[in-house]
């Protein structure tokens, strides 16, 4: 599943890791954003690495895909710290 079409080039890496969480919990996309209280286009734009998820979200996002959110909180936090503003 390609959720990158349409946005610019990847600022947020944690895209990548929530794109893989996704397709090993082989959970449809959709259902997994009513999970966690986003719409589809909206999960879209965090996988694409639009975005960054907030730390709920994302510990939402884990929870409903069988993850670690320890591991993903964790992997946010990194980025966030190494990523320009």
């Amino acid at each position: 599943m390609d959720h990158d079409e349409g946005f610019a080039t990847p600022r947020w890496h944690i895209g990548q890791i929530m794109e893989h969480v996704l397709q090993l919990a082989q959970v449809p996309a959709d259902e997994v954003a009513a999970s966690v209280g986003v719409l589809p286009h909206e999960l879209g734009r965090f996988l694409a690495g639009a975005e960054l998820p907030s730390r709920l979200m994302l510990e939402r996002f884990a929870r409903t895909c069988g993850a670690d959110p320890i591991i993903l909180l964790m992997v946010r936090e990194d980025q966030r710290r190494r990523t320009p503003d």
